[in-house]
């Protein structure tokens, strides 16, 4: 072969191995947009980020929620060092003569944790009675409220709601096993027991015309409805089926299935501050695609079943 053919066959070469690259990287950022939905909300630092990808947290420089400015209030709360969240609260089942003071919500504290820390500052929890909320919210005794679904659904003044609820799931109802309610039909003017705050006291009272009552927490509601002051209970799937494998709860049968909460179960915050709300929001899509909420659901769910079981062995819950 001459020279001058050889010389073109190693351009020929070059030219394709330039191509290949070109090919290759352009593969590379159309795998990494195509992931970016679901990732975009996980930490560079996520040791759940499979092995094979571990290399994608060399493109992140910074967290995501770092990235995102604060508004007023959670400015303040930066410069404070310390962010202070209002959530529910309730006395777990303790012996009659032998009450406990009332305890933060576990999952309201989850969350109220999460935040917290995507600030980098402290988390104080503040627990709420249901007619405190509001008045502590608007004269700044708390910078936000995470305490399920306002019992209100009318907008508060001077209150505003961040986008996206901090729950998610479907609730189920269930019913004495020869009680009086056999069928959905029979919830019509019915009373179903809630745990304050949840968003199924308004899902079975428009689905099934029902009369649902109000309690401090689901462990409340649970206690009310084995009492019988409830011809129902209505209450997380996940929970009511952790439930119903335990020997006491055969004598209790699913109702209804599917149930879906009317209302997000919103973090709260002082209206006019559009910064923080969609920090929020941001923080509320990464709750949810980084698997945290899935774990505290499940953790919460095994909290109230151990909770509930306990009154088995006559402790009661004390109001």
């Amino acid at each position: 072969m001459s020279e001058a053919a050889s010389g073109l066959a190693d351009r020929r070469r070059a030219s394709r191995a330039a191509a290949g690259t070109v090919a290759a990287a352009a593969l590379a950022l159309a795998v990494l947009g195509g992931i970016a939905g679901s990732w975009a909300f996980t930490d560079p630092g996520d040791a759940r980020l499979p092995a094979s990808l571990g290399w994608l947290r060399l493109l992140d420089t910074a967290p995501p929620l770092a990235a995102l400015p604060r508004g007023p209030v959670l400015a303040h709360a930066t410069a404070r060092g310390e962010l202070r969240v209002g959530v529910r609260r309730y006395p777990r089942p303790a012996p009659p003569e032998a009450p406990t003071p009332p305890e933060p919500d576990a999952f309201d504290a989850t969350l109220a944790r999460q935040l917290a820390d995507s600030l980098g500052v402290r988390l104080q929890l503040v627990g709420l009675a249901p007619e405190e909320r509001e008045s502590a919210l608007r004269n700044g005794r708390v910078d936000l409220l995470v305490a399920g679904v306002s019992d209100d659904a009318a907008p508060q003044q001077g209150i505003a709601a961040a986008p996206g609820s901090y729950d998610t799931g479907r609730g189920e109802v269930v019913a004495l096993r020869r009680g009086r309610v056999q069928d959905e039909t029979a919830l019509r003017g019915a009373s179903v027991c809630v745990g304050e705050g949840s968003g199924y006291a308004g899902a079975v009272a428009q689905r099934y015309g029902a009369q649902p009552r109000s309690y401090p927490s689901s462990v409340h509601a649970a206690s009310a409805f084995m009492a019988g002051e409830c011809a129902a209970l209505a209450e997380d799937g996940e929970v009511l089926q952790r439930l119903m494998r335990n020997e006491e709860w055969r004598f209790y049968r699913p109702l209804a299935r599917g149930l879906v909460p009317r209302a997000d179960a919103s973090v709260r915050l002082a209206e006019g501050d559009a910064v923080s709300r969609d920090y929020i929001g941001a923080a509320l899509r990464r709750w949810q695609a980084d698997g945290t909420l899935a774990s505290a659901r499940s953790a919460r769910a095994g909290n109230l079943q151990f909770e509930i079981t306990l009154l088995k062995d006559g402790l009661v819950c004390h109001s």
